[in-house]
């Protein structure tokens, strides 16, 4: 099966594919997802947790070819079943499938998270023309399925997905830990909102009615957990209008469940909505809900009875429902109590049969199901839990198995020059041998890791890093995680050795990888390129070859590195004593390691002049 989404964010389409994801017949699936925007994998390494191996399709921030990256998975990865749940990747996939052979084309399954309006007029006709190649098609609330027009409109099934109901309910506990660590008083009148920083969930409309709870003198706090592209105006209103002490705006959390445990009242001030995954977590944890009138909230919950209802952008209505509820303690009661009854309503479980009857199974127990696959779609290899395989550094009797490795993860071939690239970086380095990690699977080494020493200087400061360079798992083990597990347990040791950072330049493939794990972008490196003339520039800009990666004779040194003299801060000049600029510690032997290789292409050229 591959998944097909736009991001990995924490909204509430996403959070729905983890609850799948932790409860889906590993016995009979294999699930893969594929996402589009790289800076929204905030749930990629759930899902890898669950055995949903994640792809991004873009290479960098805004990358236009990541349709045809797409496009070639899809065609490539001989699924069964491409499930989209986003409308314009969705129809990126479904035209893919259209140039597959018919005995080769994938079912499609759709699930529509939002009404057809809500979408751009260029998404919204793309959508509405590749969605009649759907084998089956889901809406998450009745408002969605009436907003479907064309030729899908009368072949469209509303489905209410679902959550873990008992383990958002074993939250409840949490109380008063959340409190005490943000730093709330127990006895605090506490609302809880989870809404990304979106116009559709209309923060003004909350935080004014926030303001007139003040003004009229009804002592509440709010906490908004939270992320997206109007974080600076949320933040900013919450300035203007002068409820800093009244507001906590946590940003990201993955533990939002949690963090709303700590509520009295649970609260959404949406323009529009499908079903939210937050309100069906908030009746899991037995919160009153007050919400706007909209979308799926007003088909499921009945106003009165197991939730306060108003109409959108009112702030006095949602200023009233919410004071009614937080200075009546049997309303607020009885309310919460009926969310609580509700949660049954939206366990996972019921949803995700349907879902995988779509795929063509029927559940022989529809309960809940945990695990990650047992066999690889790709090599077809069994694959054991990443508890059974054991990291530990390498030793010099390792080095045959590591470029046997190489050889069969990186596609080095019988090439000796691999062989002593190797060596160059993690043997021969002016500032020592690199740390390097193994993975072994029984006596069989699957998986390597490489960082390498770096030095640099800060002024008068010398600091120690190693730069993470080399990775190798084999085919029969990737998907796995090992890429994680090895590069945090190398840090971990790395640690007692007196390294004060670690740092890379990583390519588009593991970029991904390194922002799950909690890195950070510091910025890019300067590259540019200065023609010798006109024809230089014309060469480059028309240039079709790829370069070769070895250099060719002619650029190999035509001397001995070492009978060159070079100031290695040359080009720093000042800069290099100020406490800000932080360059690598280039002494003679490191511009002799770094650059006089016989296997690179440098060349020093000599101006004539002493340069």
């Amino acid at each position: 099966m591959l998944w097909v989404i736009k991001g990995l964010g924490p909204g509430g389409a996403e959070r729905l594919l983890c609850a799948h994801a932790n409860h889906h017949d590993a016995e009979h699936f294999e699930i893969e997802c594929a996402y589009v925007l790289p800076w929204k994998d905030h749930l990629a390494e759930e899902l890898e947790s669950a055995g949903v191996a994640t792809t991004c399709v873009s290479a960098r921030h805004r990358d236009v070819l990541w349709p045809l990256r797409l496009a070639r998975l899809v065609r490539s990865g001989h699924y069964d079943v491409v499930h989209v749940h986003s409308p314009l990747p969705g129809s990126v996939a479904r035209l893919a499938t259209r140039t597959m052979r018919p005995a080769q084309r994938p079912t499609i399954v759709s699930t529509e998270h939002n009404v057809w309006s809500s979408h751009r007029r260029p998404t919204r006709m793309l959508n509405r023309w590749t969605s009649r190649w759907n084998d089956t098609t889901f809406a998450v609330t009745d408002e969605v399925r009436t907003s479907v027009s064309g030729p899908l409109s009368n072949d469209v099934t509303t489905l209410r997905h679902g959550i873990d109901v008992d383990a958002i309910a074993q939250l409840r506990s949490s109380r008063a830990a959340v409190r005490q660590e943000l730093g709330i008083a127990p006895t605090t009148f506490v609302i809880g909102t989870v809404a990304n920083y979106r116009a559709q969930k209309d923060y003004p409309n909350l935080l004014r009615a926030i303001r007139l709870l003040q003004d009229r003198s009804v002592s509440v706090h709010l906490i908004a957990v939270g992320q997206g592209p109007g974080a600076d105006d949320v933040a900013s209103m919450v300035q203007q209008l002068g409820l800093a002490d009244a507001v906590t705006l946590t940003g990201f959390r993955a533990d939002a469940p949690r963090v709303m445990a700590a509520a009295d009242v649970f609260t959404l001030a949406s323009r529009w909505e499908g079903l939210p995954v937050a309100a069906m977590e908030a009746t899991a944890l037995s919160l009153p809900i007050v919400a706007t009138n909209v979308g799926g909230l007003a088909q499921h919950f009945d106003d009165g009875l197991d939730a306060l209802l108003v109409p959108p952008a009112d702030s006095e209505a949602l200023a009233n429902a919410l004071q009614a509820v937080l200075v009546d303690e049997s309303r607020r009661s009885a309310l919460g109590s009926a969310s609580g009854e509700r949660a049954a309503d939206f366990e996972v479980t019921a949803s995700i049969a349907s879902i995988e009857s779509a795929y063509g199974h029927e559940r022989s127990n529809p309960g809940p199901l945990r695990g990650i696959a047992t066999e690889s779609r790709r090599s077809g290899a069994a694959l054991r839990p990443l508890a059974g395989v054991n990291i530990r550094p390498a030793t010099p009797d390792d080095r045959p198995a590591l470029l046997e490795l190489c050889r069969a993860a990186l596609g080095w071939g019988d090439d000796p020059r691999f062989e002593q690239l190797f060596a160059w970086k993690h043997d021969e380095n002016s500032f020592g041998p690199s740390y390097i990690w193994i993975a072994e699977d029984g006596q069989r080494v699957v998986g390597l890791r490489a960082f390498m020493r770096w030095r640099f200087q800060r002024g008068s400061q010398i600091l120690h890093a190693v730069r993470a360079v080399d990775t190798a798992v084999h085919p029969d083990h990737q998907g796995r995680g090992l890429f994680t597990a090895m590069t945090l347990h190398g840090l971990d040791e790395i640690r007692q050795h007196g390294v004060d950072f670690v740092f890379n330049t990583p390519n588009a493939a593991s970029h991904p990888g390194y922002i799950k794990m909690g890195w950070q972008d510091v910025g890019r490196v300067p590259v540019a390129i200065r023609p010798s003339g006109p024809a230089g520039l014309r060469r480059a800009a028309f240039s079709r070859t790829a370069a070769s990666h070895w250099p060719s004779e002619a650029a190999r040194p035509g001397a001995a590195f070492a009978d060159v003299t070079i100031n290695p801060r040359a080009d720093v000049g000042a800069a290099a004593s100020t406490d800000r600029t932080m360059s690598t510690d280039a002494d003679d032997r490191f511009l002799a390691w770094r650059y006089g290789s016989p296997i690179h292409g440098y060349r020093v050229l000599d101006a004539g002049n002493g340069q």
